[in-house]
């Protein structure tokens, strides 16, 4: 009766290592399947941009701005090569 009782634990232990790895992959391939599906809804039904949101805020929200014209930016880059 002990052999017979370790080839159903073993078969036991067998099928439940296998359902486990089944299960996994069927996992993994229910996410890559539902991924690619998103993907391919939003390539053909992408978000509509309204007129009203497109335009840029003038609000700076970091850093700081400087304006400075090319020209001037040459000269003082000139006058500290040469110094008078």
């Amino acid at each position: 009766m002990s052999k017979f009782s370790r080839i159903i634990w073993s078969l036991a232990i067998l099928l439940i290592v296998s359902t486990t790895i089944v299960f996994s992959f069927g996992v993994l391939i229910v996410g890559a399947v539902t991924l690619s599906l998103y993907g391919l809804y939003r390539h053909y039904f992408p978000k509509k941009k309204f007129p009203k949101h497109s335009t840029r805020s003038q609000m700076y929200t970091f850093g700081e701005v400087i304006d400075i014209r090319s020209e001037e930016v040459h000269e003082t880059i000139n006058l500290k090569k040469f110094p008078k």
